[in-house]
């Protein structure tokens, strides 16, 4: 009889990353299942090689465990069949393959083969969802900081309205598209690489983006020469999904390779990932070696 791995973050939803995972003894009852909290996983590769290949691993949590142990295993040899069961706040991958919070779990490989990377600070990362530099990276890090304080429950709309008014600092940006092109952009709300068309825990950031497009495609969404009050009507307008009706101020563009540069040091988030006081990004299409 297999063995089923979990995978979970002991430290994740406010250190209840086990709990969740174990809603799987229910989900699987009858299955043998052996649990692993993945701090305690100092070499991959040599845990591979340990298990079964004829094993399965799931991997149980969120957008942010999933994109770890992504970049963790990044080209290791994965004999196993590699499953996700989505337990965390946001679930936007799962969300926008169709899957829901707490379904039973799934296999993966086949969106992983195509990630694309994104580059900060020397530092390559793969990402499932997207990858940005601005507001909502801004929120991302509030909600961190909130969360570490104690904070059980965090409203994340209207963190992003204070933060517009208070934390978040507007700035020029430079970006340079597929083809070499700079384009240039005043006052900046966000600057977005989508892989996935949800974000931020649900948001439809990307409705027409497809996560499996035979080109790796990806879209780019930044939304420009925003005074403080125009943003608040613009974010708005991106919760509930009509961002594109702002012409002026949403520009669209599709291609496998974006680089962006801003004014000041500003948050970026990496699937919900923040790194603080960054001035650029650089994603682009990367195909990832088949773990089998």
């Amino acid at each position: 009889m297999s063995t089923y791995h979990i995978l979970y973050n002991r430290l994740s939803r406010s250190n209840t990353g086990e709990l969740e995972a174990h809603m799987l003894d229910e989900i699987m009852h009858g299955e043998s299942l052996k649990y692993w909290n993945v701090t305690d996983i100092e070499d991959y590769d040599r845990f591979f090689a340990e298990i079964p290949a004829d094993d399965k691993i799931i991997v149980a949590g969120g957008d942010g465990t999933l994109n770890n142990f992504i970049n963790n295993t990044d080209y290791c040899d994965i004999p196993q069949d590699v499953y996700f069961f989505p337990a965390g706040s946001g679930n936007d991958f799962a969300r926008d393959i169709g899957k829901q919070k707490h379904c039973e779990p799934f296999d993966v490989r086949k969106y992983i083969t195509n990630l694309p990377a994104v580059t900060v600070a020397g530092k390559e990362r793969r990402f499932f969802n997207s990858a940005s530099i601005g507001l909502d990276a801004q929120v991302c890090l509030e909600a961190d900081r909130l969360k570490k304080a104690g904070k059980k429950s965090v409203n994340y709309a209207l963190l992003a309205v204070k933060c517009i008014f208070t934390k978040y600092k507007f700035c020029d940006a430079v970006v340079t598209d597929s083809d070499g092109n700079r384009h240039e952009f005043r006052d900046v709300l966000l600057a977005i690489t989508t892989k996935g068309r949800y974000f931020g825990g649900g948001v439809k950031i990307s409705p027409n983006q497809d996560r499996n497009h035979p080109d790796e495609e990806m879209i780019f969404i930044i939304a420009h020469n925003l005074p403080a009050f125009k943003a608040l009507i613009v974010f708005a307008s991106i919760v509930i999904g009509k961002h594109f009706s702002f012409k002026k101020n949403v520009t669209v563009m599709k291609g496998k390779d974006f680089t962006v540069q801003f004014s000041q040091p500003t948050p970026i988030q990496i699937d919900g990932e923040t790194v603080e006081g960054q001035t650029a990004y650089h994603a682009y299409a990367k195909h990832t070696v088949d773990m089998k």
